[in-house]
């Protein structure tokens, strides 16, 4: 036994045993964890260069992936589809893997993690289910979450670098040629500053107010910055509530392009503001100077941003967090996490970052 940073854990040095030749990782969480977990891509394919490496994931997750150059093979399990627990066990066994690493907790992936036929298991002692892995390793939740999900190399005896804690979300030239073209047509020059907006989430209280979203718009429409607000289908809502309250000169994209153009979108901002929502981490994967806006999570979960040219805002309250992934709404009746987090301190973060690219 060996202690580290990530734990006591019990590492594997059996020359047989080390020669993976096809790996699969399980990864069918959100979107914005699935981002979170291609530094794992790049250290596997770094230290198995000659393994053949799949990854399982969600069909809705499956587009910011595609582009990945770690991944020679990507299948999906379409979970909320209705798609069988023995239709992927069965698939998984077809592949003939030999090492599975499992960022994923729940209880079912547990189930496939265990009748997957798979010789070497890795996963968190945390998970549901966690006897269903034969090599297991604390979650420190005191680490970055990409941090923790590397975490699942070190019973293997293997040791992460510097390199490659390096987050990636691609996208081809149609992708490009689409958000260009619709630039275009919204009247947006070659070179202009854009602000970029996402003030969409799945959980109602990761939503910051549509009125801060438009008083921070408002402000660098007058320091010359163009504003598009993105999101998909489910934002369409909330990102026309923003668009309202904004004014003339807005291009809302919301629903407007496939997920896979993303990256794209956010390659074409100046600068970013989101809430604790998956844009943020593709946002990080593209280096894009972002300001996130914190209200129903917290720093502390692990999920803040990524990169150094990003800054968190929130307001410090005893209810937070209320739960790690927020809620439809406030426990407390209140929602003071979001509605005491003023424009000027959106604006004040923005300010910090403006000129970094």
């Amino acid at each position: 036994m060996k202690a580290n940073c990530f734990g006591t854990v019990k590492l594997v040095y059996n020359r047989e045993e080390m020669n993976f030749n096809r790996i699969l990782i399980f990864q069918t969480a959100f979107l914005g964890d699935v981002v979170l977990t291609t530094p794992l891509f790049r250290a596997v394919k770094r230290l198995y260069p000659q393994a053949h490496l799949t990854l399982l994931t969600t069909p809705a997750a499956k587009p910011l992936v595609e582009e990945n150059p770690h991944l020679d093979e990507i299948i999906t399990f379409d979970k909320k589809g209705g798609e069988a627990m023995t239709s992927i066990i069965s698939r998984v066994r077809k592949g003939r893997y030999d090492l599975l690493l499992s960022p994923h907790r729940s209880h079912r992936t547990s189930i496939i993690a265990m009748l997957s036929g798979i010789k070497v298991r890795v996963g968190y002692r945390e998970a549901g289910f966690p006897l269903a892995y034969n090599r297991r390793v604390s979650r420190p939740m005191e680490l970055h979450e990409v941090d923790r999900i590397l975490a699942l190399l070190t019973p293997l005896g293997v040791k992460v670098e510097e390199s490659d804690r390096e987050l990636y979300a691609g996208y081809t030239w149609e992708e490009r040629e689409l958000v260009d073209s619709l630039l275009k047509e919204a009247g947006f020059a070659p070179g202009e500053k854009i602000l970029g907006l996402a003030p969409g989430s799945v959980w109602a209280t990761k939503r910051w107010r549509a009125e801060g979203f438009a008083e921070v718009a408002k402000k660098l429409k007058g320091r010359g910055y163009r504003i598009v607000i993105i999101g998909g289908p489910d934002d369409v809502e909330t990102a026309c509530a923003v668009e309202e309250l904004i004014g003339e000169g807005v291009l809302n994209a919301a629903g407007k392009t496939p997920l896979k153009a993303l990256p794209a979108w956010l390659d074409s901002f100046s600068l970013f503001v989101t809430n604790d929502s998956s844009p943020l981490h593709v946002a990080a994967a593209r280096r894009i100077p972002t300001v996130a806006i914190f209200g129903a999570t917290v720093r502390e979960l692990g999920f803040y941003p990524f990169h150094e040219n990003s800054r968190l805002v929130e307001h410090d309250l005893p209810c937070r967090p209320c739960g790690l992934h927020g809620g439809d709404k406030c426990p407390e009746g209140h929602f003071d996490c979001m509605g005491l987090i003023t424009p000027e301190a959106v604006l004040s973060a923005l300010e910090e970052l403006e000129g970094v690219r």
